[in-house]
């Protein structure tokens, strides 16, 4: 199965987070603390904010199926909390199998001519055709798909699949990663409020 990962480097004013600093009465450690877990929490507003995105843009039968090959978002600092000016998020998107996405399909030629076969998404990513391809359902579940043979014998078969990266890494820059640098302060100042009001992390971070 083709995988695609990517990572992408979003850059922090650190004017802004010592601003939030002193407003709130901070210390370096509660800072600290604060900007780790809001890491966190920043991947978790990521992936519900792409659910909707990648139901939309690939129309699967089942989200839960899809979601096993979409790998979502784990953020980092770039300096191990050295310096808190910089964050890196990697997130990948690997091939999908034709059948857990809603579409159809159309084979190319006669029975005795074949010419493989074609796929039409439902959602937006644009049509594919598979030369060796042919439909069926090959495993007696009714649910038919696009196969092809890797060997000269009947089994075993390989499902047709999908790059679901170009199409969606587009989509997912364009409408939610640029909104990271925005989020990512958000919750660390809603996270260091917290650590103040209740006297956590003052000297440790680690606590």
């Amino acid at each position: 199965m083709a995988s695609n990962h990517n990572d992408l480097l979003f850059h922090i004013d650190p004017e802004e987070l010592e601003a939030v600093r002193q407003i709130l009465g901070a210390t370096e450690s509660q800072v600290k603390a604060a900007y780790n877990r809001a890491l966190g929490r920043t991947a978790q507003t990521l992936r519900k904010l792409s659910k909707s995105l990648v139901r939309d843009e690939l129309q699967p039968r089942a989200m839960n199926k899809l979601r096993e090959r979409i790998k979502y978002f784990r953020i980092r600092s770039t300096s191990q909390l050295e310096k808190l000016d910089e964050i890196k998020l990697w997130f990948g998107l690997d091939n999908v199998p034709i059948g857990i996405l809603k579409g159809s399909m159309r084979r190319l030629g006669t029975k005795k001519k074949p010419k493989g076969s074609r796929f039409t998404p439902k959602g937006k990513l644009p049509s594919k055709q598979y030369d060796r391809g042919f439909i069926a359902s090959p495993y007696g579940n009714g649910k038919k798909s696009i196969y092809m043979r890797t060997t000269k014998h009947r089994y075993p078969l390989d499902e047709a699949s999908v790059g679901i990266s170009d199409s969606l890494q587009v989509s997912i820059e364009d409408e939610i990663f640029e909104r990271l640098p925005e989020i990512f302060l958000k919750h660390f100042e809603t996270d260091l409020k917290g650590r103040v009001k209740m006297g956590m992390n003052r000297k440790n971070w680690h606590e």
